[in-house]
């Protein structure tokens, strides 16, 4: 509790006032990260393992965007520094945890701003004023805007994808697809599809991220998500 309290003042200073109702939330993810390491690792991997081999397919590395940067666990960003231009990290929230990682790096940017497009429709238009990007990210950011857009949830799913597919540049997509929450015997308690009934294709990668184990959100349960991962939204 301590080190959440210590975090939340440190980031408090940084970050804009019209972002600060945030950070409690930005705060509390960062603090589960910290607590399920090991059960995330998997997960992370694969993430950070997918951008980097990703980087080796672009012929132009000007500028990267990353869209929900978040607290970095599943980015890359050391690689993205050492080999692109510029790298911009776009985010509600840029925690003071971050800096450890990136403030060695001249040519790393942060950016608040809300990515919501129900409640913005012109939330990604920022990416068209970008004339040298080479490459977007979306990690793990869909389904975090869904459930921040009650009675909107598919709207807000179908405006973040369908600008990713409609980019010049390449579109890296990683999302959650689903979830279930099981009891110590296996059995299903509860499900839910966090892309609220949009379809996407069976290409890409599939794997299984442990949330959370049992005791971080009850003694006798765990919740499971299935993610899904596209190099390149626009051909998947």
């Amino acid at each position: 509790m301590l080190a959440e309290l210590l975090v939340h003042a440190a980031s408090y200073r940084l970050t804009p006032p019209a972002f600060r109702r945030h950070l409690g939330e930005a705060v509390g993810l960062w603090a589960r990260g910290q607590r399920q390491t090991r059960a995330w690792a998997p997960h992370l991997a694969n993430s950070r393992g997918l951008i980097d081999t990703s980087i080796d397919d672009l012929a132009s590395r000007r500028t990267v965007v990353v869209l929900g940067s978040g607290p970095l666990f599943d980015l890359p960003v050391e690689s993205l520094c050492r080999t692109f231009r510029r790298v911009i990290l776009v985010d509600r929230i840029h925690l003071s945890t971050i800096g450890r990682r990136v403030d060695r790096y001249r040519n790393v940017e942060r950016q608040w701003r809300d990515l919501s497009s129900a409640a913005n429709p012109g939330a990604l238009d920022f990416l068209d004023a970008i004339e040298d990007l080479d490459w977007v990210i979306s990690l793990s950011l869909v389904s975090q805007l869904a459930a921040g857009a009650p009675g909107a949830e598919r709207r807000e799913v179908d405006g973040h994808l369908d600008k990713l597919a409609g980019l010049a540049c390449p579109a890296t997509l990683i999302t959650d697809l689903d979830y279930r929450v099981f009891n110590r015997h296996g059995v299903v308690l509860d499900s839910a599809d966090l892309l609220h009934g949009r379809p996407v294709p069976r290409s890409g990668l599939r794997w299984k991220w442990e949330v959370a184990p049992f005791g971080e959100e009850g003694r006798h349960t765990r919740r499971v998500h299935s993610v899904a991962a596209w190099p390149d939204w626009r051909h998947a």
